[in-house]
């Protein structure tokens, strides 16, 4: 918890909060994820590792992992997390597609600060992870407000969302599915 406050402490921007993800929103987050099939799941923003090793806890023994996170502090510890079914990489969201080929994720689940890019970014991003979801995949998206529902709307037309209070702060959840 401590590398996650100093490194918000440099950068708030990108971190987005100053505290992890509870239990609570990452449980929220994966609650429609079907972890008994073999799935491709993405992670983008996975900072210390919290939902990581939450998915890993429920994936079948041959489904996959690929987590991002671009801040050197936060990847360190992330890439402690130890799993042959997980791979970890310390790059920008952006460059998914040299990671990710298109339409072979089941799901991406993001912590990125959405309401921190500017619009081009944003789009970028989110036109990346519907490239990278396979028909039928889903976009799983928390954020502290509701302001990004619009633009998620744009390139997946089939969203819901859901809330949590058990965080800090209380976080929605958008499923945005291909």
């Amino acid at each position: 918890m401590y590398t996650f406050l100093k490194a918000a402490w440099r950068n708030l921007r990108q971190t987005g909060s100053v505290v992890e993800s509870s239990p609570a929103l990452t449980a929220r987050m994966t609650d429609i994820i079907q972890f008994q099939k073999p799935l491709s799941i993405v992670e983008l923003g996975a900072g210390t590792g919290v939902m990581t090793r939450h998915l890993l806890g429920r994936m079948s023994p041959a489904s996959t992992l690929a987590s991002f996170e671009i801040n050197p502090e936060l990847y360190r510890i992330l890439s402690a997390v130890k799993d042959r079914r997980a791979s970890h990489h310390n790059a920008d969201v952006l460059r998914l597609p040299a990671y990710i080929p298109d339409e072979s994720a089941d799901y991406i689940l993001s912590g990125i600060p959405l309401a921190n890019l500017d619009p081009g970014t944003k789009s970028q991003l989110l036109e990346r992870c519907h490239k990278a979801l396979k028909p039928g995949g889903f976009f799983i998206q928390f954020q502290y407000s509701l302001k990004d529902i619009a633009a998620i709307r744009q390139r997946f037309p089939a969203v819901c969302y859901g809330f949590t209070l058990l965080n800090i702060p209380p976080a929605f959840i958008y499923y945005a599915q291909k």
